[in-house]
């Protein structure tokens, strides 16, 4: 096992009970974004790392892999997003979806194997800087654990700042137990919308219409560029808007190679331009009207989610469409839009 060593950069951390000056305390969890430098401020020995590395279909890659033969950050357990799911989750009794949210027994059961209890501060990352890690925080705040935080930038930047790694065979892991206490599963199935509400919303009237923002790619969205997925038709459900994850994120370059958040100004303007309507938009932010978020398989739809928070957005009313677009233009009597 080898390691290597040194130091950071700076954190931005906000809480589900702040934001600036505004609190709130409905519940007994906190989610925050915080830097390499930051985490080894706090001691990584504070952390219980998950490497939530995920890639698509068509990449060539395998994310599990990669985690048990290259760089990972120390004692990081690999979050198998695919495994950590409704693994029987089936669109017209033939087509099974992936990674879609599991039920509680499932989920219970995958964070004791994890050797993850409740008291746990997990720091969540991926090996692009922000693409995947989103996905496990949203799915680990859905059902109510206590404490994750989210790291920017991911591996890409804590190896670049020379932060210590280890790599080869990962250490065993002892199951813990997962403990709920006076958590009702209702409330984790509430975060999601189905496929039959999508379809309502798609036929509602302006005022009555929920938004729904896309996270693909425009072209994807657009209906011009092919859907990573073989067979699978591009376009967007009616009424939906492009809102491609990207746009919420900085670009890798060659003295940055990798992903990580915009400010909060920045996002805030990149959601406003997105909805088109800046009294829709603070509406939304605001909590007063919810929104949904859909992606190609409910995975970078997350990064949404977690950027509407760090622009000081309410979360409660937050939904996603978990089936996504590769659920919805799977299913026969779907309409698919295209311009």
């Amino acid at each position: 096992m080898a390691f290597f060593g040194l130091t950071g950069a700076l954190k931005r951390r906000l809480t589900l009970h702040s934001f600036g000056h505004r609190s709130v305390n409905t519940m007994a969890q906190s989610i925050s974004l915080i830097t390499p430098r930051d985490v080894l401020s706090q001691g990584l020995e504070s952390f219980k790392p998950l490497d939530a590395s995920f890639h698509l279909p068509n990449s060539g890659r395998s994310a599990s892999e990669e985690y048990s033969i290259q760089s990972r950050i120390p004692g990081s357990r690999f979050f198998d997003h695919e495994a950590i799911a409704d693994t029987s989750y089936l669109v017209n009794d033939s087509v099974k979806l992936q990674h879609m949210q599991p039920d509680l027994a499932t989920f219970k059961r995958s964070m004791e194997q994890l050797g993850i209890t409740r008291d746990d501060h997990l720091l969540v990352y991926d090996s692009y800087g922000i693409f995947s890690s989103p996905r496990a925080a949203w799915l680990l705040h859905s059902y109510g654990h206590p404490k994750v935080s989210v790291l920017d930038g991911g591996l890409p930047r804590w190896i670049h700042e020379a932060h210590p790694v280890e790599s080869g065979q990962p250490n065993s892991i002892f199951t813990t137990e997962y403990s709920f206490v006076g958590f009702d599963e209702h409330d984790a199935r509430q975060k999601v919308i189905s496929y039959e509400s999508i379809v309502r919303n798609s036929h509602a009237s302006v005022t009555d219409r929920i938004t729904v923002l896309d996270a693909r790619p425009r072209g994807r969205f657009s209906g011009t560029d092919p859907e990573p997925r073989p067979g699978l038709s591009s376009g967007h459900i009616p009424h939906s808007l492009s809102l491609p994850f990207g746009s919420l994120l900085t670009t890798s370059t060659e003295s940055e190679p990798y992903t990580k958040y915009l400010a909060p100004s920045e996002l805030d303007r990149v959601f406003q331009e997105a909805i088109g309507d800046q009294k829709s938009w603070q509406e939304i932010k605001a909590g007063d009207r919810p929104i949904v978020a859909s992606c190609g398989s409910g995975m970078t739809a997350c990064v949404i989610w977690l950027a509407l928070y760090l622009c000081g957005g309410k979360v409660e009313k937050f939904k996603l469409y978990d089936e996504s677009w590769t659920g919805y233009a799977q299913r026969g009597n779907s309409r698919i839009e295209k311009n």
